[in-house]
């Protein structure tokens, strides 16, 4: 079983017919979907044949209610602090596929210490980095991590967010790699090239999975590096998602003991299947 903690929040997915028309109208299409980036890979988790359990907090309201009761639908167990209001993303997406997001974590953001026992039974523990967001918060998340070295169980890292990087600033973040040490990291190029990633080897018993859109993966291991190329793809509608998809992947394949390229291509294939959806959901 892999536990994933972080957020679990609504998605408003803006599709817009033209560019945006600032001060009038532009035609749109709009959907609401379950997102945040830890239920992204959750959800993708169990869509493509994992055991996920999904640690998080929403808020006491028919939105987090619904929510949950969605995540237990598609085959993911959920471990949820109740209390506040229910975060919300509005995405827009331009008509290359690509988003941008603006969020209200809400009550995302004043998670309190996770029950220890909600990693029992769990292979690896993947943090998405939208959880260090604020001190109160980073330190939940810290204490999280902590707990799971102690149980020998591996830790996975998603960057999530040039935007996040650079508000944090990249030596804090490159510090909280450093303090959690995780096993996996997973950064697309913007963030990878804020945080130095294909610049240095990373520390022994770390890989470092780089996503490039449609050019190739790069993953290093040490003073290794290989890149795995991505096959042609269709039309792109919608990003959103996409990452959390191929970590779903990548750690699927780890799991079943595929070695990082492989992993990679399994990845790749993960996120392929969510290009054409508003935001990160797919259909079960």
């Amino acid at each position: 079983m892999i536990a994933v903690a972080g957020d679990l929040v609504e998605d408003i997915v803006v599709w817009a017919d033209d560019d945006i028309a600032y001060g009038t109208d532009t035609r749109s299409r709009i959907f609401r979907v379950r997102g945040g980036s830890a239920a992204n890979v959750a959800t993708a988790l169990a869509v493509h044949g994992g055991r996920p359990r999904l640690l998080t907090r929403v808020g006491d309201d028919g939105v987090g209610e619904r929510l949950v009761s969605d995540l237990e639908r598609v085959g993911v167990e959920t471990r949820a602090q109740v209390a506040g209001t229910t975060g919300t993303i509005v995405i827009l997406i331009d008509r290359s596929g690509e988003r941008t997001m603006l969020p209200d974590r809400a009550t995302a953001k004043e998670v309190e210490p996770f029950d220890p026992s909600w990693l029992d039974g769990a292979s690896r523990l993947h943090v998405p980095l939208y959880g260090f967001e604020t001190t109160p918060e980073a330190a939940v998340f810290h204490g999280l991590c902590a707990e799971a070295t102690r149980r020998e169980i591996p830790v996975s890292v998603d960057a999530s967010s040039a935007g996040l990087i650079t508000w944090l600033g990249a030596e804090r973040v490159r510090g909280i790699l450093d303090e959690i040490g995780p096993q996996l990291v997973f950064a697309n190029d913007d963030e990878a090239a804020l945080l130095g990633l294909d610049l240095v080897d990373p520390p022994a018993g770390r890989t470092v999975v780089i996503k490039h859109g449609g050019d190739p993966v790069v993953i290093r291991t040490g003073a290794e590096r290989v890149e795995v190329a991505v096959p042609p793809i269709g039309e792109v509608t919608d990003t959103t998602g996409a990452g959390d998809h191929f970590a779903a992947g990548f750690l699927l394949a780890v799991a079943d003991g595929a070695d990082p390229a492989a992993a990679a291509q399994r990845g790749i294939a993960a996120a392929a299947r969510v290009l054409g959806q508003p935001g990160a959901h797919v259909t079960v």
